[in-house]
């Protein structure tokens, strides 16, 4: 007959795995920040037991060890700086295992002018030309749809772009 472990002291088997498994996530965090879906295919990969996981997982949200916010903010911010766009972001941020809600409460927050970036991205990219061809107009513009722009952000850029350079 199985033993009930809730009524008892942990064996030392377990309370170990238990042990190696805070430690193995406490060292991912410690290198950088992880959404719970990260950590989660990672200990996974390396111990078996999903329970004992899923109840450190929750500690560690509960205790704010481990923030898929704290997380989406540095995302936003890593991805801003490299030129990509809010639809690409968000596209990124749901492959990481952000919630809808944060990731768009985070998108829609106003710290980022998108139509600003865009240009930005947009005159690194073109550089000093003086006059778009239709080639450059329509290469450019799959680039920034690419980047993850909107449509009326990528037309508002060529047009601020067209306005800056006369």
């Amino acid at each position: 007959m199985a033993r009930d472990t809730r009524n008892y002291p942990m064996d030392t088997e377990r309370r170990d795995l238990v042990k190696n498994i805070r430690l193995r996530a406490l060292n991912l965090l410690a290198l950088r920040e992880h959404t719970r879906q990260e950590l989660q295919i990672k200990l996974e990969a390396k111990f078996h037991d999903k329970a004992i996981i899923s109840q450190l997982l929750d500690e560690l949200e509960a205790t704010h060890i481990q923030s898929d916010e704290r997380y989406a903010e540095m995302f936003l911010r890593s991805r801003v700086r490299k030129g990509h766009g809010p639809n690409r972001i968000k596209v990124d941020l749901d492959k990481k295992g952000v919630t809808s809600e944060l990731s768009h409460a985070l998108l829609g927050s106003g710290s980022v002018d998108w139509r600003r970036l865009a240009l930005i991205v947009l005159q690194r990219k073109c550089g000093e030309k003086l006059d778009l061809s239709k080639t450059d107009i329509a290469r450019n513009g799959r680039f920034l749809a690419q980047r993850g722009f909107s449509t009326e952000q990528i037309y508002q850029a060529f047009k601020d772009y067209n306005n800056s350079r006369q």
